[in-house]
Order: structure tokens, then sequence, then C-alpha cells
């Protein structure tokens, strides 16, 4: 009789630890496909936070172009200019890597430039052309 009984129990932990290993696939599976959703949202939310920005995003860029040419900041006759042609390096770096990443955050233009001008400061090129001053 005891024998039986350990057999039922053994059978239904069996199968109750069957049906839990099933479950915790079936969780891994929603987890993954939570997170690439989740991924997908974001990007998409970013996307729509970014509807309407061109406007701040030429200030951004001619506030940095006037920077680069200012006795405070890189002294850059041409500013943005290097080699005639845009450049590309600053721009990406200064207003999508820094500016941008601080508007993202909900800090107001004013900030996210000085943010900027912080970085700039932190450059070899900033320093070669202040004398090493910070």
């Amino acid at each position: 009789m005891l024998t039986r009984i350990l057999a039922v129990a053994t059978a239904l932990l069996a199968a109750l630890v069957i049906h839990q290993y099933s479950r915790i696939g079936d969780f891994r599976l929603e987890l993954a496909d939570a997170q690439t959703n989740a991924v997908v949202q974001a990007r998409l939310s970013l996307v729509n936070s970014m509807e309407g920005q061109g406007p701040e995003m030429q200030r951004a860029m001619t506030w940095l172009n006037d920077f680069y040419k200012a006795p405070d900041g890189l002294q850059r006759p041409e500013g943005l200019w290097i080699g005639a042609h845009p450049d590309f390096e600053g721009l990406s770096v200064w207003v999508f890597d820094v500016y941008l990443r601080h508007r993202l955050k909900g800090e107001p233009e004013e900030q996210a430039r000085q943010a900027v001008v912080d970085a700039i400061k932190q450059s070899d090129e900033w320093r070669t052309k202040h004398g090493g001053v910070r």
C-alpha cells in the first residue's frame, strides 16, 4: 500500500515537474517577445519625440558653428568646415552624441549646449588652442 502511495506521489511530482518545465519554457519565449517589443516601442517613441525638431537641430548646428569660430571656442575661422567639407565628425559627436542625448533626457536647450561646451573643453583641440586651460 505504501509503495502505491509513493508511486502515485512520484508520478504526480513528475507530472508537476514536466508541467513547470513547460511553463518556464513558455515564459522564456514570452520574455524574449516582450524584450523585442520593448526595443521596438522604445525606438518608435524616440522617433515620435523627434517629430518637428528640425528647427531646434538647425539652431543647435548654427550655435555649434558659431562656437567653433569663437575665441573661447575652437577658434576655427571656417567654423564647422574643415578641408572644404563639413566637419562630419564634429557634427556627429557634439550634436548627436552629446547635445541630442541631453535633450532626450529632458534637459533644456541651454543646458544641452553647456554639456557640449564642457565636452569640447575636454578635447585635445580645445586644450591646444587654449594652452591646456580647462
